[in-house]
């Protein structure tokens, strides 16, 4: 057996299990159903938390730009840009607060960003759990000589005792504003207090699965905490609860900005954010500018309360415990995970088994996303179905 025969075989199990890789079969989505193997299923996988995937006004304005601008505007940005373009940096800039550019994608925004503004003599630390997509940034810098090295989850003694080892000019911090898989804070007040402790230290924060749910425009927990700090950069997402495409980089200066804009690699060679995509992100700010999101924000926040008092109710062993959309279920064991999603789906629930390299061994378990399209009743029954598997997969597993 070659060695990527040996890498496929578990991706090729899951896959067949019905639990990786599938397609939904349906001729149209509510959001909150689909259709796998024949079933109809609730879904609990989805990362558009507020539902706007849904909404019409997005919709009309996708199709709007569609029929004004076409299927795409193939241009490079070094040279030209769509006509929705500036409209919507100026939105997302009054979103953040801050000077803001749209980029492709979270994780160019990255790839745009961190090389060009980390220095040959700094050093970078990155949290160990942070996104794959700051850990592919940090090795382009790795790339170009500069120091990175990881540290502790949500660490700030780890990260104090790096700081006072450095001599560097300035240290950077990559970590998460909220970890995408099992769903927990960043500890932002130990950061704010190593911000005050040490001017040399810079925080870039992939804060893409806080956009939209949280913040009074939507701007996240980061820029929530920080709105104007100078040494705390984020990077937004608008795949997830904005329900669009692209992200969002949201500088601490005109100057940054302008640079990046001008000089990041992943900003003038690759594709731009498209005409149907630029219509609907227009749709989705202007939505998030209004009086209309805080009750959206609210209604999301009381169904993953109900999940966690649920939960605990059942003593069900949530991985953490704070009040985001994505709520995970640590198991440790990859037969007894996939015994339990096989049975939920069973039931009709659609979430994601997660093993490794995705987290560690330990942490093999079910990650779940909670979204406006979620009823009362509909988390009631998840967690009643979720109390069953798990409670058979335990007893298969002592058989």
């Amino acid at each position: 057996m070659t060695d990527l025969t040996h890498r496929l075989a578990p991706l090729r199990l899951g896959r067949s299990m019905g639990l990786l890789q599938q397609v939904a079969e349906d001729e149209a989505l509510s959001g909150r159903e689909l259709t796998l193997g024949g079933r109809n299923m609730l879904s609990f996988a989805s990362c558009s938390y507020l539902g706007l995937e849904m909404e019409p006004a997005l919709k009309d304005a996708a199709i709007a730009a569609t029929q004004a601008y076409g299927t795409q505007f193939s241009a490079s940005r070094a040279f030209i840009s769509a006509p929705p373009y500036a409209e919507a940096e100026a939105l997302l800039s009054q979103i953040t607060g801050r000077p803001s550019l749209l980029v492709p994608s979270t994780s160019l925004g990255h790839q745009a960003a961190l090389p060009l503004l980390v220095g040959p003599d700094d050093l970078v630390l990155i949290d160990v759990q942070a996104h794959a997509s700051l850990h592919v940034a940090a090795q382009l810098l790795k790339a170009q000589g500069i120091r990175v090295q990881t540290v502790g989850h949500s660490a700030p003694d780890h990260v104090a005792r790096k700081l006072r080892a450095s001599d560097a000019p300035r240290v950077w911090l990559l970590i998460d504003g909220v970890y995408s898989m099992i769903g927990d804070v960043a500890p932002f007040a130990a950061y704010d207090r190593l911000l005050a402790e040490d001017e040399r230290l810079t925080l870039y924060i992939d804060d893409a699965h806080a956009t939209g749910w949280c913040g009074d425009r939507g701007q996240g927990m980061a820029l929530d905490r920080w709105p104007d700090h100078p040494r705390v950069l984020v990077a937004l997402s608008l795949n997830k609860s904005f329900a669009c495409a692209g992200g969002c980089l949201a500088l601490a200066s005109d100057e940054q900005a302008e640079a990046v804009r001008a000089f990041g690699p992943a900003m003038t060679f690759s594709g731009p954010v498209q005409p149907p995509m630029l219509g609907a992100i227009l749709a989705s700010a202007r939505l998030h500018l209004s009086n209309d999101l805080a009750e959206r924000q609210s209604a999301l926040r009381q169904r993953v309360a109900h999940f966690n008092a649920g939960a605990k109710a059942l003593d069900m062993p949530l991985a953490c415990e704070d009040e985001t959309p994505m709520r995970y279920i640590r198991i440790g064991d990859v037969g007894r995970t996939v015994a339990a999603a096989t049975a939920l789906q069973t039931a009709g629930y659609f979430m994601a088994s997660v093993a490794p390299p995705a987290v560690s061994a330990r942490d093999v378990g079910l990650r779940m996303t909670i979204t406006a399209h979620h009823t009362m009743s509909d988390i009631d029954a998840l967690l009643t179905a979720l109390s069953d598997a798990l409670a058979a997969s335990l007893q298969a597993a002592a058989e």
